[in-house]
């Protein structure tokens, strides 16, 4: 054979080589086009509120908590998994100092959080309640630095594109799936935040705008994913209403959603603060994880293809999965959050009074004590008032004597509520004192129960004198009500200091609903009190102007307080360790 001919010959076998391995190539394609069986991984996160990096920003403690941790166990995740989606459930953009921060101190930075959850690679979020607290300009500013999609289909709004425009839903394709990811918020909104922190959208039922959502998404999807700000309401045993808080009606809908809209297929949910790692409700897989980033959510899809070639569920199951003490934070995350820590540490750090006495929270509910005694003087300051109510939120909070800082102001107000002043008569404000009263237990307590100890909706109040009698029926349990030192009369005249979200309803305050605003503030109520104690230098002697009668009452309480925080306290060190 020539040269030549020798030369054609290899060109003919290398042909026929490289046809052959594309006939190979095609029929490997179409392998995966025909694969008859898929797991998609969803994780989820919910209620972070600005709970970054692994560290308690008021105690300077280390924490098992923190999307820092959580980051690692997603990257674990992905790199054993590759059909994986990572969703959140809402309220991320408030919640602690760190996050106070950069909303409200210093704006041009991007948003942590927003920076955090881009570099995790997050595929879609639902809208909390509390992405509303810095007004919308600090909403659309975090919404436009997301890499990925908020979502919130019950919004009925004025916008229609842009960043202002929140999406219902999204449908991504993973291996092949049309997965369908629709959003829901709690409709609360407009009863705890200021109205022009949410102009432009009205908060639709979320069970009403699944009904017309639902089955658009369905048809256009295989899978459907529902990420809902909103909690269950319900005995997760037995289905029978349980909520033991102060809710709204349609506040916490994911029982009912999951109940009377058909079409989902896995839910992942939040707002409640609790953990339920696997929960089936009328034939929906349903999960929350845990607040702070105390865990992560995930859910495991089996998908087969049938005869017709349509995608169907075959299996789902879910969990949650909690760092630990050995969980290491991501590198990624702790680096990028680097130059943001350091500024809130020495915002943090700044010192604004002193105290002779080391102060503790954990009695403030049930007697007068400085640290409430120190919101209700800043209250009535600024608002002018003659009566102010206020509550202590965290009871484990401690702020050790000497240098009083930025952090411990934190501690006592964690909250970003704005100061009204509203006029009421001496019986509207009995009826807020009762409604605070009715929190507590009844007197005497039943033998070898424990106690139903209030949470943060029982308000004390400043500025008059009473005593709550729980050995009485609730609604006639504030006695001895005085008003400079005299019997209120039903009909007197008061200014009184509350917070805009007892102004709207909050908790129950019903009362407090449609009364003359006589002035609103600018700032926070904590920063008001960073202003009150950086001027007074120190905190209130508590005067005991109110009291818990009987006396037994208050001492059997106070001991199941005490026993209740140091119980907490262990459990926290534990963790810690």
């Amino acid at each position: 054979m020539t040269p030549a001919r020798r030369f054609l010959a290899f060109l003919s076998s290398l042909l026929a080589l490289c046809c052959v391995s594309a006939r190979r190539a095609d029929s490997h394609g179409a392998a995966q086009e025909k694969q008859m069986s898929v797991t998609l991984t969803l994780l989820s996160t919910t209620d972070s509120h600005g709970h970054l990096l692994a560290l308690n920003e008021l105690t300077n403690r280390p924490t098992n908590e923190g999307l820092a941790k959580i980051a690692t166990l997603v990257r674990q995740i992905r790199e054993t998994t590759p059909n994986a989606l990572l969703l959140d459930c809402g309220d991320t953009t408030e919640g602690t100092p760190f996050a106070y921060y950069f909303a409200a101190l210093d704006t041009k930075m991007p948003n942590p959080e927003i920076a955090a959850f881009n570099a995790m690679h997050y595929d879609a979020m639902a809208v909390g309640n509390h992405e509303f607290n810095f007004g919308e300009a600090e909403m659309w500013k975090a919404k436009g630095e997301s890499h990925f999609p908020w979502l919130a289909a019950n919004l009925k709004e004025t916008y229609a594109s842009g960043v202002r425009y929140i999406q219902p839903y999204i449908v991504r394709k993973v291996a092949g799936i049309r997965v369908g990811i629709v959003g829901f918020v709690t409709p609360g909104v407009p009863r705890w935040e200021i109205p022009a922190h949410y102009a432009g959208y009205t908060f639709e039922p979320i069970v009403d705008a699944a009904r017309r959502v639902i089955p658009e998404v369905r048809a256009k999807s295989d899978l459907v994913v529902a990420i809902v700000h909103s909690g269950l309401d319900r005995n997760p045993e037995t289905g029978k209403p349980s909520y033991g808080g102060v809710q709204l009606p349609g506040e916490n809908a994911a029982w009912e959603l999951a109940e009377n809209v058909p079409g989902i297929d896995v839910m992942f949910y939040g707002h409640t603060h609790e953990e339920m790692a696997k929960l089936i409700v009328n034939g929906v897989l349903m999960a929350q994880a845990k607040n702070w980033g105390g865990s992560l959510g995930r859910a495991d899809v089996t998908m087969e293809r049938n005869a017709s070639g349509k995608w169907m569920v075959t299996s789902k199951t879910s969990t949650t999965i909690r760092p630990t003490a050995e969980t290491p934070q991501d590198p990624e995350i702790v680096k990028l959050l680097e130059p943001y820590e350091e500024k809130v540490e020495a915002y943090l750090n700044t010192p604004i009074a002193t105290t002779s006495e080391a102060l503790d929270g954990a009695l403030a509910r049930y007697e007068d004590e400085p640290l409430v005694d120190a919101i209700q003087r800043a209250q009535m300051q600024y608002a002018h008032a003659d009566v102010s109510m206020a509550t202590m939120f965290i009871p484990s909070t401690h702020v050790a004597a000497g240098t009083v800082t930025i952090r411990d102001a934190f501690g006592i107000y964690p909250y970003e509520n704005t100061l009204y002043a509203v006029e009421m008569t001496g019986a509207q404000l009995k009826d807020a004192l009762e409604h605070a009263a009715s929190f507590y237990p009844a007197w005497p307590a039943p033998e070898g129960k424990r106690m139903r100890l209030p949470g943060y909706d029982a308000d004390a109040a400043e500025g008059v004198s009473y005593e709550m009698d729980l050995s009485k029926p609730v609604g006639e349990r504030i006695v001895n009500l005085e008003f400079h030192g005299k019997p209120l009369s039903s009909t007197q005249k008061l200014r009184v200091a509350i917070n805009n979200y007892r102004d709207t309803g909050g908790g129950g305050y019903f009362v407090y609903k449609n009364l003359p605003v006589l002035y609103r503030s600018t700032k926070e109520v904590r920063d008001l009190l960073i202003a009150y104690l950086e001027k007074t230098k120190q905190f209130p002697a508590a005067d005991g102007h109110w009291r818990i009668v009987p006396e037994a009452a208050r001492e059997a309480i106070e001991k199941q307080a005490l026993e209740t925080e140091q119980e907490h306290g262990a459990g926290a060190n534990a963790a810690q360790r």
